[in-house]
């Protein structure tokens, strides 16, 4: 019986091991994603990501899905005062916890920044992460593996103006290189249709 213990006691240290590498690995990942979304002309809008953390629900207790938000260099301002270009929000999403393997989706947003009072911060993660989860706030689907949501009319306040919204979704394990990330995340973000 203490094999067994022993046994199970090490898989979970382990699996935590495991978990704190795909950690490290993710901070460098942002820190690539800012730095050559800069080359590429790409703004970073939340400079760390943002994701969602609960203490009463042990779901929130692993963080498991990560959002960077970009916006274009060459947009024109908007007449915010927030810092904001008025075209496209790019978003740069890691999803840990899928049904297959871990993702990437790249996504484009149109809002109306109107509707938008500040900056997004770290637990404004559910207005990004909502609009392909939730079928009562929008209408969502998939044609040749591009994704399309659309709000309901009693999504577009709640989401901060949100109008559109369209995605892909590629392999985690795909980016290995900073020319990955490149092509495979800011070639494709700018090439997403609006």
């Amino acid at each position: 019986m203490s094999l067994i213990k022993s046994n199970l006691g090490q898989n979970i240290s382990t699996a935590v091991e495991v978990l704190i590498e795909t950690y490290k690995n993710l901070d460098s990942l942002f820190v690539e994603l800012d730095r050559i979304g800069e080359e590429e002309g790409f703004l970073t809008l939340t400079p760390r990501f943002m994701r969602w953390k609960s203490d009463s629900d042990p779901a929130g207790w692993l963080t498991s899905n990560f959002i960077k938000l970009y916006q274009l260099e060459k947009d024109p301002d908007f007449s915010n005062n927030l810092g904001l270009k008025s075209g496209s929000l790019f978003g740069v999403e890691v999803d840990l916890l899928t049904n297959e393997y871990p993702v990437i989706s790249l996504i484009r947003y149109t809002f109306d920044y109107s509707h938008w009072t500040k900056l997004p911060s770290i637990s404004d993660h559910w207005i990004f992460f909502g609009p392909f989860r939730y079928d009562n706030f929008f209408n969502i689907y998939e044609e040749d593996g591009l994704w399309s949501s659309e709000p309901l009319d009693k999504a577009k306040k709640r989401y901060w103006g949100i109008q559109r919204a369209v995605a892909r979704q590629i392999p985690l394990v795909e980016i290995t290189t900073p020319e990955s990330i490149r092509t495979k995340i800011f070639q494709e973000l700018d090439q997403l249709p609006i």
